[in-house]
């Protein structure tokens, strides 16, 4: 059994500051996600935590996960940050839960010291005069540079303003580098955690270190031992093979999420809210040709990838998946939503409207797909700029036509736009700052029609990630997040539903071990041996993990798709495997349904993939 394997954990209630420790065995808790799912229900909204093997030399082993009630999806939610582990445990502690409220905003001092309990302290901050010098930035900035009293470098969790006036606040974190904060910066940006801390707990920053020491596995020795065993190489070397996308792919002749999917996706890239799914498989490519692969990309390749402007995010990884120019940061799916979904095709205009969206603490992909879908309302009429406040001096209306598109001047008329809406979605009782949800529903039905978002119950919503698959469109109990299948291939719609219920188990398993889900391509396989080698336990990983997942799904509550745009993406992508009629029995029935009558063929597929999902959650544990 595991019972030798012993955690800490601090309970904090931010009205006064006051913490209980407590330690925690792994038969009943091994992770953070545990660790959240036990602390929902003592009503503890923000749950924050490192896997059991953080502060190894195993690479990828040391995100932060935060979980909790999502105020924005309105249900139980897994957001990851990485590196941020490494740091975090030097405090002597695994998990941190908060509950309460500080009666102003406030950040969180906390540190650990050798042989002792870790300490921490609150410190009443006046935020919003922070926040006037650049947003999260000023506000990590101060923190880092004036609250942090231990000794080492700390590092440091912060809001932007986004958190205190939407439900789509992040929580920020950059990299620490010889004393100095990099550009280099990680987000927990799915599932509004930022406004979760900041409205329910009044808590605006997080700055921690220490130089508490636990039994981390160090010895290259027996961790090359563990990979020598099940694949007949070093770690390193499994390690670097298995993270080729996110370094360098000469496949693609580019580099991580942004070089790689933009070199490959060609013709399956959404673009200008969406729309370019009904322009044709020629229409889309030639698009691709010339804005993206011939500016977005050869501008990227050029900038970063060629003199190597890459990091890693704070823990020693051979993957140096943070590829930079200069203060900015470019990974695909934010330079995508905030990119071509909103008809930017240019460095400079995305480099703008992401850094500015990242100050305000947005979650990048969430206001992304909000801001293509009213930019798309605004180019036809269905909302003037005067009924949203815009300014007069800003474009009224964007370019969203992708004949003679000018890859930079017509990419810097769309970032000025959005760079306005992003102030209005940062505006106290503002339209847009409710969400994309429930301000398309009070704009009306021709707003709602082109508003692309996934359901949760009444109110909970969710921009999906960036890739056009059914599997991405799946009503699973947590989405926006890589708990599905997004491969391309077709399967039947109850199958994808079956092995979507498979992936978030798999994946559930690496955000519980405190694992970044781009070395899931040996940690998958080999994870478990290693800490129950190290420790010298007994874990059954697929039962621990199955009882985690079938709680969450217990508390799904999804909706069918309520815009007309996500049943013409689903029907799209059918058209697109025309092709493999022959192979797939049921694929030219759904292509006839779907002609023959798009909402009821949407609807119908829906509900299949949803039986799948529910089909293979009740059977998990029967056969594994």
């Amino acid at each position: 059994m595991a019972q030798d394997i012993v955690q800490y954990a601090f309970i904090v209630d931010a009205t006064d500051g006051g913490h209980e420790l407590r330690e925690l065995r792994a038969q009943d808790v091994l992770g953070p996600v545990d660790f959240g799912l036990r602390m929902q229900k003592e009503r503890r909204s923000v749950c924050i935590g490192s896997g059991v093997l953080a502060g190894s030399v195993i690479p990828g082993s040391n995100r932060l996960i935060f979980c909790g009630h999502s105020p924005v999806w309105d249900g139980f939610y897994v957001s990851t940050m990485g590196g941020a582990s490494l740091i975090w445990d030097g405090t002597g502690i695994s998990f941190l839960a908060i509950g309460g409220r500080a009666s102003e905003p406030s950040a969180i001092v906390l540190w650990g010291e050798k042989g002792a309990h870790p300490k921490l302290r609150l410190v009443p901050l006046d935020v919003e005069a922070i926040w006037a010098d650049d947003g999260f930035y000023g506000l990590q900035r101060h923190v880092f540079e004036q609250l942090w009293e231990g000794g080492g470098t700390p590092r440091v969790l912060a809001v932007g303003p986004a958190a205190a006036r939407t439900d789509m606040g992040a929580i920020g974190s950059s990299k620490t580098r010889k004393g100095e904060i990099t550009a280099a910066d990680c987000w927990a940006g799915r599932g509004g955690f930022g406004s979760a801390l900041f409205q329910r707990h009044y808590i605006c920053a997080i700055v921690y270190g220490g130089d508490f020491d636990d039994d981390d596995l160090t010895d290259r020795a027996e961790a090359d031992g563990y990979f020598q065993k099940r694949f007949s190489k070093k770690m390193k070397l499994v390690d670097l093979e298995t993270t080729t996308k996110y370094r360098f792919d000469p496949r693609w002749g580019s580099g991580g999420t942004f070089g790689v999917n933009y070199a490959s996706l060609c013709e399956q890239l959404f673009s200008f809210n969406y729309r370019s799914v009904n322009w044709g498989q020629d229409g889309r490519r030639r698009l691709w040709k010339r804005l993206v692969r011939d500016h977005y990309l050869a501008q990227f390749n050029a900038e970063t990838i060629e003199p190597k402007q890459q990091s890693n995010c704070g823990e020693p990884c051979p993957a140096v998946c943070k590829k930079l120019h200069g203060e900015y940061k470019k990974d695909y799916e934010p330079y995508q939503t905030m990119g071509p979904l909103t008809g930017i095709f240019d460095q400079r205009a995305a480099e703008r409207v992401n850094h500015r969206a990242d100050a305000l603490g947005f979650d990048a992909i969430q206001i992304g797909g909000q801001l293509a879908w009213i930019m798309e309302c605004l180019h036809d009429g269905v909302v003037g700029a005067g009924q949203l406040g815009l300014p007069a001096e800003v474009p009224d209306k964007p370019v969203f036509d992708p004949e003679g598109f000018d890859a930079v001047a017509d990419s810097a008329t769309n970032a000025e736009l959005a760079l306005a809406l992003l102030d209005l979605c940062v505006q106290p009782g503002h339209l847009l700052s409710r969400g994309m949800r429930a301000a398309a529903k009070a704009l009306g039905p021709e707003a709602v029609k082109r508003a692309v978002y996934l359901c949760n119950g009444d109110r909970g919503w969710m921009v999906p990630n960036q890739y056009w698959v059914p599997g991405m469109f799946a009503p699973q109990s947590i989405m926006g997040k890589y708990y599905t299948y997004y491969k391309p291939d077709y399967h039947s719609p109850r199958e994808l539903g079956r092995i979507a219920a498979e992936r978030m188990l798999a994946e559930l398993t690496t955000d519980n071990s405190g694992l970044c889900r781009f070395h899931r391509g040996w940690s998958e396989k080999l994870w478990p041996e290693i800490v129950c080698g190290h420790f010298g336990v007994e874990i059954d990983y697929p039962a621990h993990h199955v009882k985690a997942v079938k709680e969450i799904h217990a508390q799904a509550r999804p909706v069918y798709w309520e815009s007309e745009r996500c049943e013409e993406i689903i029907h799209r992508y059918l058209e697109s495997k025309r092709e493999d009629v022959l192979e797939h029995d049921d694929l030219g029935s759904w292509l006839f349904r779907f002609d023959q009558d798009r909402p009821e063929a949407a609807r119908a597929f829906w509900q299949e993939i949803k039986a799948g999902i529910d089909e293979r959650m009740a059977g998990f544990g029967d056969d594994d």
